[in-house]
Formats: C-alpha cells, sequence, structure tokens
C-alpha cells in the first residue's frame, strides 16, 4: 500500500520517529513530504530509515491558515498513494488543497487534528473545514476531547485517538542519584 504523509510539525527530527515505526509494516510503502523549514525552523533529518522523506517549498511558510504545497498534485501523480494521510487541522487550507488532490487521484484521506477546544471559524475557514470533514475518510485524534469536539462538529465518519509523538526513553529518562 502506498501512503503518502504530508506534515510540517515533521520538520522537527525526534518527530519522525513514528515515521521509522510505520514504514516498519512490510505492506506499507511510505512517503513523506515535508517542508525545508516551517516557521524559522530548519527540517532536522534524524529518523529517517525506511521511508521516502521529500523535501518540497511551501507557500505561505509560518501562516498556520493560509500554507500549502504547491508541487503536491505532481507528487501524488508520482507517489499514486492509496492513501494519504494529511497531518494538518481540517480548517486550514493545506488540508483542503490536499483532501481535493487526494480524491482526484482516488486516494482514500486520513485527517490528523489536535483541535480539543469548540472553535467556529469564520469564511472561508469553516466551509473548509465542512469540506474536509465531509469527505475524511478517517479522522485521527489527538487526545479524547478532540473526538468530543468533532463529533460535536457534526463528523459521523471513523474518529480513532491516537495521541502523537510521545516521549523518547532512550532520550528522556530518570537518572539515578
Amino acid at each position: 500500500m502506498n501512503v503518502l504523509m504530508i506534515s510540517k510539525a515533521l520538520v522537527v527530527g525526534a518527530y519522525q520517529k513514528k515515521l521509522e515505526e510505520i514504514a516498519r509494516f512490510n505492506d506499507i510503502n511510505l512517503t513523506v513530504v515535508v517542508p525545508p523549514a516551517w516557521a524559522g525552523s530548519r527540517l532536522e533529518k534524524i529518523y529517517t530509515d525506511g521511508y521516502n522523506l521529500l523535501v518540497a517549498d511551501i507557500a505561505f511558510d509560518g501562516n498556520f491558515h493560509l500554507h500549502y504545497y504547491p508541487a503536491l498534485k505532481r507528487i501524488v501523480a508520482d507517489v499514486a498513494p492509496d492513501v494519504m494521510h494529511i497531518d494538518e487541522e481540517p480548517y486550514n487550507f493545506a488540508t483542503f488543497h490536499a483532501m481535493r488532490t487526494a480524491r482526484k487521484a482516488g486516494a482514500k484521506t486520513v485527517v490528523f487534528t489536535w483541535q480539543n477546544l469548540h472553535r467556529r471559524y469564520p469564511p472561508p475557514f469553516n466551509r473548509l473545514e465542512k469540506y474536509v470533514l465531509n469527505r475524511a475518510d478517517t479522522l485521527i485524534v489527538g487526545n479524547a476531547e478532540a473526538q468530543q469536539v468533532w463529533q460535536a462538529k457534526g463528523d459521523n465518519g471513523p474518529i480513532v485517538e491516537i495521541p502523537q509523538f510521545g516521549v523518547d526513553p532512550a532520550i528522556f529518562y530518570r537518572h539515578r542519584r
């Protein structure tokens, strides 16, 4: 199965560990698209074994609501994903753009969100959010509160709670004194 993930958060090297874990599944061919930088943080390449890491320019770097990947259509054509994992909030343009691109390519979509406060967004963001929620095949939430928010907003599709990133015990551990 070809899986394409897009994520600005994965410019952080420690966050890439989950990608190596996903790529360990024999039936997954993982490609991850990240920007060269996000809001001043340069891409760190720390955990990069077992998957293809593509660095693609991002439009509107640092703008959480308006950024997107201009080359995404070409990347999707090259990768031919069965599933696109969109690691962006449902109300931003990057998610909307990726969702439309994935649907045109016939890929299933998974959207990850941390949004655990019930916010009402003004146009056009409320329309982007509604478009995404009406079309996502699965929504992954980072905590139980986020699941409650999206159910209250009318998401009736599958919602799976999977906290992201966690803590690497090889890096963070208790020292004996």
